[in-house]
């Protein structure tokens, strides 16, 4: 009989940006079923947000919704105090909201879709770990990030807010591994390949979908469970000597 892979999160206090879909809600679950009391942040998937804390408490976990909006700092900070409040403190940052915003090639990108491409994916986690550093417990914090395969590939066509921001995230990683690393903080991050999530599934034709798993040496896609378990170690005790990596999880897609 199949067993989920667990670590020992009992007592740790976690928030999880976009935690009600995809991804985010995959690690939301995983995140309670450890142990851990989870914040599903969300910013306009309420409806999603709710229903995972509904299954993390029908399984016995702890859970609570917070909207806000990670783009805006006052949001963050407000959001990170609500977070302590609600759950006792705040052990992981788990900063994973994010996604393609245009739709045009370079040469029709406004300015406004470029900033708000870079606001989503990567100031909108510069504010979360600008506001949670603060609060993160020495030798015991972690910090993870949601990255992604285009950091590496360069991504598909009208995604390159997304691909540039992702890139940045990934040397931003780097950058807090050293700062925060006196204290014991761990900063690492997830890079997903084809992962079927909205991404995916609102914005990729089937035929080019069908083509891209055939690249895939695994020869399948990935589901946002696929992302839970590099999560976990990185989270736990056992990850406590991991910093400032990012983790492919891409079926063999782009290899190191």
């Amino acid at each position: 009989m199949y067993k989920p892979l667990t670590v020992d999160l009992k007592g740790k206090s976690a928030l999880v940006t976009g935690g009600g879909t995809g991804i985010g809600q995959a690690i939301s679950i995983a995140l309670a079923r450890c142990g851990a009391r989870v914040v599903v942040n969300y910013s306009r998937s309420m409806k999603e947000a709710q229903d995972t804390v509904t299954k993390i408490k029908n399984s016995g976990g702890f859970a609570v919704a917070i909207r806000a909006d990670v783009t805006k700092e006052s949001q963050v900070k407000h959001l990170i105090k609500k977070t302590v409040r609600a759950i006792g403190g705040l052990d992981i940052l788990m900063a994973n909201a994010g996604g393609p915003t245009e739709k045009s090639p370079t040469s029709a990108l406004s300015s406004k879709e470029w900033d708000l491409g870079l606001n989503l994916n990567c100031r909108s986690v510069f504010y979360c770990v600008k506001h949670a550093i603060p609060l993160l417990p020495n030798k015991k914090g972690r910090i993870i990030i949601t990255s992604s395969i285009s950091a590496r590939s360069g991504g598909g066509p009208g995604t390159i807010t997304y691909t540039a921001a992702k890139g940045a995230l990934n040397n931003l990683v780097r950058g807090w591994a050293k700062e925060l690393g006196p204290r014991g903080i761990t900063v690492n991050a997830i890079s997903p390949g084809i992962i079927w999530t909205r991404i995916h599934q609102q914005r990729t034709p089937p035929k080019l979908y069908k083509n891209l798993i055939k690249n895939v040496p695994l020869k399948r896609d990935g589901q946002p469970e696929d992302c839970v378990g590099p999560v976990l170690l990185l989270a736990s005790k056992e990850g406590s000597y991991v910093t400032g990596q990012t983790i492919e999880i891409n079926g063999g897609l782009l290899m190191p």
